[in-house]
């Protein structure tokens, strides 16, 4: 019976049903719109960041050699010694802070792909030589280029190095703060022997925490998870992210105010149909799941209509360009489909279209035969 009612007031019900479809289609293209930039940045920094990092500590160095070790350890497809300092570079009177990294370069390409992310260089002689190899984004701040010499600036003093090639990985922390030199160089500027860690790749890269704990054990090293050292940024986002969330339903809950007020004019015309129910010997709870089976049926409609409409809008928005301005380092606005959200989605449109008609089902099923009678 509460589907036939909910029939026989096309209009009304079409309008509920459009109501939570387009709030559903706000959410849906919104919460894509976010996961497409999480994934963008994800892999942006999975560019030249390890899976997972193996360090001594801070101010500390490994002097053992853990690269067979770490190779022969089931789930770690690759690994590669790093040397991590700060300092500054320098060219006449431009220098800018940066993270200095000293790698091998054979051992790096094999875990990045390195010699793909060149913009500028060749990569046999970036190898073959003892220049380093700097960021597209901080080659522009010191105006430099392939073959120009630099400064390089640390605790232990200056040397002159040549730069041999520049990178591009689309994240600015990278492009702009980081800068990487051969491991034997690097070595040499700080007068050290040993190295700061060890970075990895593994094959189950989703699920990265698992490899953590037996690492440990393995080296009596610190492991650490690549999203760690950039914990503020997906911090910031979470937080944005239910930030949005919390706007998105309060727009719902507008539109289950409107969908109740529909339900309020619908009760008050059918008054006397459930009079005449009640003295047929309908039941107060028959009365209310009446009008609330309608709600469910809106919002089950809505919710459905509303997720294709969304799918359909996030598939053609991915063959659309929106640009942004530079200060947002990125080539366009990402976008992907948020599937992870699509069931508490999906509920809360049920929720919206049921908890609309709560009111008018109370309020009916305390509705007495004899006063629509009289």
């Amino acid at each position: 019976m509460g589907w036939k009612q909910t029939r026989h007031y096309g209009k009304q019900t079409a309008i509920c049903i459009t109501g939570i479809a387009v709030t559903v289609v706000v959410l849906m293209v919104i919460l894509s719109f976010g996961q497409g930039i999480e994934d963008f940045l994800t892999e942006r920094i999975l560019l030249l960041t390890p899976h997972l990092t193996l360090e001594a500590g801070s101010n500390d160095f490994v002097t053992s050699t853990w690269q067979s070790v770490l190779e022969q350890t089931p789930g770690v497809l690759g690994s590669s010694p790093y040397l991590l300092f700060p300092g500054l570079i320098q060219r006449g009177l431009v220098s800018e802070a940066v993270l200095f990294k000293g790698v091998d370069w054979d051992l790096e390409n094999d875990l990045f792909q390195f010699e793909q992310l060149l913009e500028k260089g060749e990569w046999n002689q970036i190898r073959g030589n003892t220049g380093l190899v700097l960021g597209a984004e901080l080659a522009r701040q010191l105006g430099v280029d392939v073959g120009t010499p630099v400064t390089v600036l640390t605790t232990s003093g200056g040397q002159i190095i040549p730069v041999s090639g520049l990178f591009y990985t689309g994240y600015y922390p990278l492009d702009g703060g980081l800068v990487l030199l051969p491991l034997e160089l690097s070595q040499e500027i700080l007068a050290v022997d040993g190295v700061s860690g060890y970075g990895l790749k593994v094959a189950d890269f989703p699920h990265v925490d698992q490899y953590i704990l037996p690492l440990q054990e393995l080296t009596d090293l610190w492991v650490r998870p690549w999203y760690m050292k950039e914990q503020s940024l997906f911090i910031t986002m979470s937080v944005q992210r239910v930030v949005l969330i919390w706007i998105l339903v309060f727009a719902m809950l507008v539109s289950a105010l409107g969908i109740m007020n529909i339900f309020l004019l619908r009760s008050w015309e059918q008054r006397r149909n459930v009079g005449i129910f009640r003295t047929l010997g309908a039941t107060p709870r028959q009365i209310g799941a009446l009008f609330l089976t309608q709600g469910l049926y809106c919002g089950a409609m809505g919710g459905a209509l509303g997720l294709a409409l969304a799918r359909f809008t996030v598939f053609v928005l991915g063959f659309v360009e929106i640009h942004l301005p530079q200060v947002f380092y990125l080539e366009r606005l990402p976008i992907s489909w948020a599937s992870g959200d699509l069931w508490w989605v999906l509920l809360l449109a049920l929720g919206t279209g049921f908890g609309a008609v709560i009111l008018p089902a109370w309020r009916l099923s305390k509705l007495e035969p004899g006063e629509v009678v009289r």
